[in-house]
């Protein structure tokens, strides 16, 4: 079971990589401190380099999974269980001089400009939500409008919902957090309402696009391997926005990969080394609209990469949690069988029975089979089992 790509082969033979959100406050990121921890070895098997991961998903029970799914298990030299040994590892990567990537930016204190695989500033500012107006076409970006929070009250007389609003500082944001759908003035008024709560300096009013399709469209970039596109997949989101996984299903339009690309030429243009994924939606009237750049390792990223090895034309990337800790080695258990029916690839496993007052299993993974129907029968069948 081999990738397409590997992350030494994008970001060089000395890298290391944190996957970590950092330990900062910021009212845009997901705060669920064990659904963050598990993430960690999420990119392990596309690796191929020292990645920072959490203990609890070092266990027997993860290898064993990936014993059975025919996927090499590496055990990895740099784990952390606390907030002061993750950042002394951080630390101690600067005084040792390694090239480190990661997936946001960090505080200076914790981690130098210098560290970085690429200009950390330049890094920071790409995955800003204000920042696509000056990276790409206008004719690809939704009607929006980046405005500063003293003069809300003036700017927002001109828009009618349906409208989104999202922070247009460069604070950075993850899985559909941080941004606020308002179908009516009464979520509106409320959406307001959350984001002067937060203190943002500005905010952004885009126009709520009808769409057909929402892709991630992804591509890497080295000196040495030019762009690649990885390909692409459809998003699953709530209704609030928030990001539920991802499915390979049928064939991309040329016109989705086109953008993408048009966007990646742009990124590297001005600095940018790395994987990019890049929400794309296709209207009802068959335009492509780019509303959110990801300079960084998606949550999809490792499907795109296994795709040709799992050898089945849908994949569905997922992950769930243990319904409760009684219920850990049951889950353990069903994902095990899963994984030996070869329909259920695993990525990362976190044992919650690893910590001395266990907590709730996580699992991280790709769904694999002929049909989207059978990917959802089964998935139903795990749900309610």
């Amino acid at each position: 079971m081999k990738p397409k790509l590997t992350l030494r082969q994008i970001y060089g033979d000395d890298a290391v990589y944190t996957p970590r959100t950092p330990y900062s406050d910021n009212p845009w990121m997901m705060d669920d401190p064990h659904k963050l921890d598990a993430l960690t070895s999420r990119e392990v098997a596309i690796a191929d380099i020292p990645v920072l991961v959490h203990r609890a998903t070092q266990s027997e029970k993860a290898q064993k999974l990936h014993d059975l799914a025919g996927l090499p298990w590496v055990e990895q030299p740099y784990t952390y269980e606390t907030q002061e040994e993750y950042l002394a590892q951080i630390q101690s990567w600067c005084d040792e001089g390694k090239t480190i990537v990661c997936q946001y930016l960090h505080e200076t204190e914790h981690m130098t400009r210098d560290c970085y695989w690429m200009d950390a500033e330049k890094f920071n500012e790409l995955n800003t939500k204000a920042y696509i107006d000056h990276l790409i076409d206008s004719k690809f970006v939704p009607s929006r409008l980046n405005v500063e929070l003293y003069k809300l009250s003036d700017a927002i007389k001109n828009w009618q919902p349906p409208v989104v609003l999202k922070p247009g500082d460069d604070s950075p944001t993850s899985g559909g957090y941080g941004v606020i759908i308002c179908q009516n003035k009464e979520e509106l008024t409320e959406g307001l309402r959350q984001f002067r709560m937060t203190g943002t300096d500005s905010i952004i009013i885009e126009e709520l696009l009808q769409a057909k399709d929402n892709y991630s469209c992804q591509f890497a970039y080295s000196e040495a391997l030019g762009i690649q596109y990885l390909g692409a997949s459809q998003q699953m989101t709530d209704d609030n926005g928030i990001y539920e996984g991802n499915v390979i299903v049928d064939e991309v339009p040329e016109k989705v990969i086109e953008v993408g690309r048009h966007i990646m030429e742009q990124g590297v243009a001005e600095g940018f080394v790395g994987v990019a994924g890049f929400d794309l939606i296709v209207t009802e009237a068959g335009d492509v609209q780019a509303i959110d750049l990801n300079f960084r390792q998606n949550g999809s990223t490792s499907m795109l990469m296994f795709h040709e090895a799992l050898g089945k034309p849908v994949n569905k990337f997922t992950s769930y949690a243990a319904k409760d800790v009684k219920e850990n080695e049951a889950f353990f258990q069903k994902i095990e069988n899963l994984v030996k029916q070869g329909i259920l690839f695993p990525l990362s496993y976190y044992d919650g029975d690893f910590f001395a007052k266990p907590v709730e299993s996580r699992f991280v993974g790709i769904w694999y089979a002929d049909t989207l129907e059978e990917i959802e029968q089964l998935e139903q069948q795990f749900l309610l089992s």
